[in-house]
């Protein structure tokens, strides 16, 4: 691109005006150098992780260190720590479109940022290619700027040094991303409000701070950046739910909807792990899947009633008698449970074998009592049980070792409808999000199965019950489908009611 000659100055007079415009431009649109970073952001920059989510409130600052970094890196001068690679360097940037992320916040940020000097011939015209969305460093170094709008085999290509996400990505997007950085042991940093709630990145990436030695997570909130006002702030979460607020302000994962279980409290509720006592009744509960997870807790009851969740089974992909030689191994270990209740859909019967889940399970030892699938009526059981009482604190007791059942307690929530309107317009869901649910559901059916006072001492003679059927039915037995027919239409179960 041709470049227009600047008049040269000729004069003590216009050199004095020349100095005095730069300044006012640099105070107007301050570059990098002029850049002070709060604490956090400080943190974010000294960090020597190859993998950095930077999660926080809007206006926290995370998106100006992002950039920060972006710009650090292709100069290969970073004033906060020593750079892997020397310049030059290849970079990405992937921001959520063109219009908003693109026009709006990136390249207005960068242009003002990167000082001239560093530039191609000291200009952002001849430095940034519009059709091709790139940036080009005089040092040699560039980085190309790609949407989450655009299809997924525009992320593939050659290797990357370095890739930053404004705001959360498509898991698919983000994974190819990070195939581009293979060969170079790129670094990859997230800036993001988690307006979304908990989705993947939450499980994948935020959850796994602690457990990943590569990995660092810091949240920043709206409160931390000390170059906003109080009455900008003010203005800007005037109106919000507490909902919006959490994510908006403080930067903090939510759960879309609301948590069905808020009253759960890993301070509360979590123990360290324990055996069964003497005399300590036991029970067994489980959720089925093939392709999701099964999931079986391994439940006591102490002499209060207070349930203590043991141990967990959960794993996918898996045929019946895998699963029930797991949980003969956990009862061999734990002591023979009084009954096994479970997901009543197991008691389907495949049209070609005739047979089902219920069935497989009996014919490997293990019997298994249909849970109550009432779900609003299991939910307030559930409720009510880590609530508890005044008396004896909460009656339901998780040991720590349990961490997909924890897991799933901490953001198992409500359903929403589609659309925002719809939310604002319609009455909210009573029913939870069926995702990542499978170890809750097993518990709700055996919280459902306990009776709200049974001191979990004795099982009483069944054959001495009220049953207004023909014969009675023993829970512990492995009774066919067939001879549940043969016995009666109708039986009583101690811990479970009718079952028809």
């Amino acid at each position: 691109m041709p470049r227009v000659k600047k008049s040269p100055i000729k004069n003590e007079q216009q050199a004095t005006f020349a100095i005095a415009s730069a300044l006012r431009t640099q105070a107007r649109f301050p570059t990098i150098y002029q850049y002070k970073p709060h604490d956090k952001q400080r943190r974010f920059h000294e960090s020597l992780a190859p993998k950095k989510q930077f999660v926080g409130g809007n206006r926290s600052g995370k998106t100006y260190a992002g950039a920060a970094e972006a710009i650090y890196y292709m100069q290969g001068a970073h004033p906060f720590k020593r750079l892997p690679w020397s310049p030059p360097t290849f970079g990405r940037i992937v921001t959520v479109d063109i219009i908003q992320g693109l026009n709006k916040i990136i390249l207005p940020m960068l242009s003002n940022l990167v000082p001239k000097s560093w530039l191609v011939n000291g200009s952002w015209e001849d430095s940034y290619d519009k059709e091709l969305r790139t940036l080009t460093f005089a040092n040699g170094s560039f980085c190309e700027i790609l949407t989450y709008e655009q299809d997924l085999e525009k992320f593939a290509g050659t290797s990357r040094h370095w890739t930053w996400f404004d705001e959360e990505p498509p898991k698919d997007i983000f994974t190819e991303c990070q195939l581009r950085l293979l060969d170079t042991t790129g670094h990859w940093w997230v800036t993001m409000t988690p307006v979304e709630g908990m989705t993947w990145t939450y499980d994948e990436i935020y959850s796994q701070f602690g457990l990943d030695p590569y990995l660092l997570v810091i949240e920043v909130d709206m409160d931390d950046n000390p170059y906003l006002t109080e009455e900008g702030k003010h203005l800007a979460l005037s109106g919000l739910s507490q909902e919006d607020l959490d994510a908006r302000q403080h930067g903090r994962y939510i759960s879309v909807g609301g948590l069905v279980y808020p009253e759960f409290d890993p301070e509360k509720h979590v123990i360290d792990p324990i055996s069964t006592p003497p005399g300590w009744m036991r029970f067994d509960c489980m959720d089925h899947g093939i392709r999701n997870p099964t999931a079986w807790l391994f439940c006591c009851v102490d002499h209060e009633g207070r349930v203590i969740v043991m141990d967990e089974h959960y794993e996918s992909g898996r045929i019946v008698s895998h699963h029930a030689k797991v949980v003969k191994e956990k009862d061999a270990e734990f002591g023979d449970p009084a009954y096994r209740v479970g997901d009543p859909s197991i008691r389907n019967t495949d049209p070609i074998t005739g047979t089902s889940v219920q069935l497989e399970y009996i014919y490997n030892d293990v019997p298994i009592i249909l849970g109550n699938n009432d779900i609003s009526a299991g939910i307030t059981r559930f409720k009510t049980r880590l609530l508890g009482n005044a008396l004896i604190g909460p009656e339901l007791y998780i040991t720590r070792n349990c961490d997909r059942l924890i897991w799933e307690l901490r953001k198992y929530r409500w359903g929403k409808w589609a659309h925002k309107k719809m939310n604002q317009d319609r009455n909210q869901k009573e029913e939870p999000v069926k995702k990542d649910d499978h170890a809750v559901d097993a518990l709700r059916y055996g919280l459902a199965s306990r009776p709200e006072n049974d001191d979990g001492l004795e099982m009483p003679d069944l054959s001495t019950l009220p049953l207004g059927a023909t014969d009675s039915v023993d829970p512990t037995k492995p009774y066919t489908d067939k001879e549940l027919v043969r016995l009666g239409a109708k039986f009583q179960d101690y811990h479970l009611g009718e079952e028809y």
